[in-house]
């Protein structure tokens, strides 16, 4: 046991070290305190320093920044819609509509206004059943398609389906309405070729052309809608919307509106032009009329056609299949993208390069159904070249050869003045070069001579050649709209004129300034020709006569496309009857009227029509009465 005293120091001991830990908990406490303390200063200095950057940052975003993120918060519940401008009308010479616009309902979808279009597709399926848009479809262009453009699901639509999308449209979220012009063509097939159609942009027309930013674009692909493709298509509009959360229209807040192209106005008559394409009843050709004081073309029908109508929403394999494979070429407008053999209607020219040589009209050269000239690559030393009629015609001048049109006078007349001067002659009168400006579907024809085989082929130019050029064989190729503007100058007096399309309001009724292509005796003459031709018996063109008030005149042409061999002219030649149609002749006819005033020339041939005399001539006939006794005063043109 401890003694007293020990006890007392152990106490004494335990009191001092108790009060030691008493100091150290005070000085302890003391210091944590005031730790604590200075912390909280620093906090509550942050807390004021980050509340004031926070306070001058609101003040800069309300002050300076206002306008700018107004505007971004306008554009969080706004939407911009393209406004498509009614494309330009095209019109004949009189103002009867040839290609214009209807109104067409029809459905749009906005990627980025649509949460999910999988369910906004669905949802449309089910508000117009009747429809059933193809959805994987839509879904496979809308991975291709920029977020903003707006993707066509449908058009075509009816008012009543049109009306049933307006009121359902808050279930369609990104879907809209939306109402855009089509493009509508009343004549149909009778002006397809000249007026052309619009469709849906190539790959490289979605890069150049400004109205590739539209959901629809179109643009002219032939004839006129491509020539004036630029006029036509007008200036895009635009309009702001409000719009809720759901995509649905709440009202417009502005707009500028569309600029509806320009109107082109055609020297065409499509009385005219109907008229001459109904001539066409299941046969190929075309007919060309035209005012020979203008140079303005009233008429330039190209049978078969199509529906141009059925090319803006896309043609369908079976049409497009039909067209292609057709026979009869329906795709090709043969006015002036196809060229022929002008055959015998190129007599007047040769002739009129005659006459300007010094040949006298009056000579008269035996026809005895051929002529022979040398050739030392056959068996008997010569070849022969042969007149359509079989026993040849006799003694024949040079207007009984063109009323008959004599092979062998032309043969004759042909060797004499030489392929050159034939082709100068030619040329002088339009044909070897295009008529019209900027059709890039026209072909230019082919005027031949010595330079031009050399040129092209690479050998020289032969004898033979220059005999069968002579009737419009060989190497020479025309449409027949040359054809019609060569007969317009050779009977107006010589004037050279420029060809018209498009009309312009400065048109004069006759150009008395235009330089004259040829001596006006030498004129009278070919006119006197053509008249005996078509109103004089033994014309070949008599039968097709016009009696009364008004006559007209003109010149027959077959064109021959197969070479007829001497075996076969032993033995019989084949008659185009007989032949499979490929193989038949063209049928032309080039001619004029009235003939005491003229004022219209005119083409016409018929594909592989036989003759000119029995297929192309008739149809001049009837066209040339409808003209005389409707279109005579046919005067702005």
């Amino acid at each position: 046991m401890l003694s007293f005293i020990q006890y007392q120091v152990y106490l004494f001991l335990l009191r001092i070290i108790m009060k030691s830990k008493n100091i150290f908990r005070t000085v302890d406490k003391a210091q944590t305190e005031k730790l604590i303390s200075r912390r909280i200063a620093l906090l509550t200095i942050g807390q004021a320093g980050l509340f004031s950057l926070l306070g001058a940052r609101l003040a800069y975003l309300q002050l300076f920044k206002h306008d700018e993120y107004s505007s971004l918060s306008d554009e969080n519940r706004t939407t911009h819609r393209l406004i498509a401008p009614p494309r330009g009308n095209i019109i004949d010479l009189s103002g009867k509509i040839l290609a214009t616009n209807t109104e067409n309902y029809q459905a749009l979808v906005v990627l980025e206004e649509t949460g999910n279009i999988y369910e906004a597709l669905i949802a449309f399926n089910s508000i117009l059943p009747e429809k059933q848009i193809n959805i994987k479809k839509i879904l496979e262009l809308a991975k291709k398609s920029p977020k903003f453009k707006p993707i066509k699901l449908i058009d075509n639509l009816t008012w009543d389906e049109f009306s049933k999308l307006n009121a359902n449209a808050h279930k369609l979220q990104g879907i809209f309405p939306s109402v855009d012009y089509k493009r509508y063509y009343p004549t149909r097939e009778a002006s397809a070729h000249l007026v052309g159609y619009v469709s849906s942009l190539s790959e490289n027309e979605s890069y150049s052309n400004p109205f590739a930013k539209l959901t629809n674009a179109k643009s002219g692909k032939i004839g006129i809608e491509k020539l004036k493709d630029t006029d036509l298509r007008g200036i895009i509009g635009n309009k702001r919307l409000e719009i809720n959360a759901f995509g649905r229209e709440i009202r417009e807040l502005n707009r500028i509106e569309s600029t509806k192209g320009q109107d082109i106005h055609l020297t065409i008559d499509r009385d005219l032009q109907e008229f001459c394409y109904k001539q066409f009843d299941g046969i190929s050709g075309s007919i060309t009329v035209t005012n020979i004081h203008t140079g303005a073309y009233l008429a330039l029908a190209s049978a078969p056609a199509f529906d141009p109508n059925k090319f803006y929403d896309g043609i369908s394999n079976k049409d497009w299949n039909f067209l292609t494979k057709n026979r009869y070429k329906p795709l090709i407008n043969k006015a002036i993208s196809n060229h022929y053999p002008p055959g015998s209607t190129i007599k007047p020219l040769v002739a009129l390069a005659a006459l300007e040589q010094g040949f006298d009209p009056n000579k008269r050269i035996n026809c005895d159904g051929s002529y022979e000239i040398k050739d030392t690559s056959t068996k008997k030393g010569t070849k022969s070249f042969h007149c359509w009629k079989e026993k040849g015609h006799g003694p024949m001048n040079m207007k009984e050869a063109i009323q008959k049109s004599c092979d062998v006078y032309f043969y004759t007349v042909a060797r004499e003045i030489g392929i050159n001067k034939i082709a100068e002659v030619c040329k002088r009168f339009g044909l070897g070069e295009k008529v019209f400006d900027n059709f890039v579907e026209e072909l230019s024809g082919t005027v031949p001579n010595k330079e031009w085989k050399k040129k092209n082929i690479g050998y020289n130019w032969m004898i033979g050649e220059t005999l069968v050029a002579g009737i419009g064989q060989g190497y020479f190729l025309a449409t027949p709209a040359q054809l019609a503007l060569a007969t317009a100058q050779l009977v107006n007096g010589g004037k050279k004129i420029t060809p018209k399309i498009i009309y312009e309001n400065n048109i004069s009724k006759e150009n008395n300034i235009s330089p004259t292509l040829a001596k006006f005796e030498h004129l009278e003459f070919i006119k006197e020709c053509l008249y005996a031709s078509t109103n004089e018996q033994g014309g070949t063109s008599y039968r097709s006569r016009l009696t009364g008030n008004f006559q007209f005149a003109g010149k027959t042409g077959t064109s021959q496309v197969r070479r007829i061999s001497e075996k076969e002219r032993e033995e019989g030649i084949i008659k185009n009857e007989d032949l499979e149609w490929g193989k038949r002749d063209h049928g032309i006819f080039i001619g004029y009227g009235p003939v005491n005033k003229p004022k219209f020339s005119i083409s016409v041939l018929v594909e592989h029509g036989g003759s000119g005399s029995g297929a192309a001539a008739p149809i001049a006939k009837n066209v040339m009465d409808f003209i005389f006794k409707n279109k005579i005063n046919i005067d702005q043109a």
